[in-house]
């Protein structure tokens, strides 16, 4: 038996099993006995006690179709992460295992695409950090 409750110290609503004597509360870390909590909700289905739950908590899922989602361009996404990210030595890794994700083996111009300041100043460190070898001459793999 599941039971929508409300916690005894901070109020916050969430679903307890029954079946147990005790439980914290997620939010605050309150241990409950449960024979002293009332019962907003009660169900043998936990899927019906979260859907109440969600209903309690003003929460309404879109009962429409599925937005669907674009096919993102690999390289854009590559660009966005590389530029967002802040410690050189985890960009140059992120450079060096995108480029092999997206393209398989890269080579300088590859580089260039994703960050055209210095991409052969960027190859050379990832290949003296060991993040790239060449496995044919003028292309890279991670």
């Amino acid at each position: 038996m599941y039971a929508v409750v409300s916690c005894l110290k901070c109020r916050r609503q969430r679903i307890i099993d029954r079946s147990s004597e005790s439980s914290a509360c997620p939010y605050c870390g309150t241990s409950n006995a449960h024979k002293d909590m009332r019962a907003i909700f009660q169900s043998e289905s936990q899927n019906e006690a979260r859907e109440a739950l969600s209903e309690l908590s003003g929460f309404v899922p879109s009962r429409g179709p599925k937005q669907q989602t674009l096919d993102s361009d690999p390289l854009s996404t590559l660009v966005y992460r590389y530029e967002r990210c802040r410690d050189p030595h985890e960009r140059l890794e992120l450079l060096a295992k995108g480029l092999t994700g997206i393209f398989g083996t890269f080579d300088e111009a590859d580089i260039a695409q994703v960050d055209p300041k210095g991409p052969e100043k960027l190859l050379k460190a990832m290949l003296d950090l060991c993040m790239a070898y060449e496995v044919k001459y003028g292309r890279y793999r991670a």
